[in-house]
């Protein structure tokens, strides 16, 4: 089955949109556990696992955003390979693409470090 360059760039727009809300979520979700300081220290064992969802987020923004990155660059690549092959003037076009494809990974490295800069 093979789909669109137009349809492929959708689904990498959805994925980011997905990812990024489920980052977020995760992470307010972690911050509303960690603020509850009324805890017993009996139970204060259970709460363990949500010290580790901002790390769980973190690790999530940066994997999906170098998956979607990955992707673009991909699509990038073919497409900038038969256009120089036939145009070699269009090579600083492509490095361009290139630069902002792999700007998706850039943000998503930010997002972990401001995720992990609340801990």
């Amino acid at each position: 089955m093979k789909i669109s360059e137009r349809t492929a760039v959708r689904l990498l727009i959805i994925i980011n949109l997905v990812a990024a809300l489920t980052v977020v979520s995760l992470h307010v979700y972690a911050v509303n556990q960690a603020c509850r300081k009324s805890i017993p220290k009996a139970t204060k064992s259970l709460t363990a696992p949500s010290e580790a969802f901002p790390f769980i987020t973190a690790a999530i923004s940066v994997c999906v955003s170098c998956l979607a990155a990955g992707m673009a660059l991909s699509a990038v690549a073919k497409a900038g390979f038969a256009a120089a092959a036939e145009r070699p003037e269009l090579k600083t076009y492509i490095m361009i693409l290139g630069g902002l494809a792999e700007g998706i990974a850039i943000y998503g490295l930010l997002i972990a470090v401001m995720i992990l800069g609340k801990i």
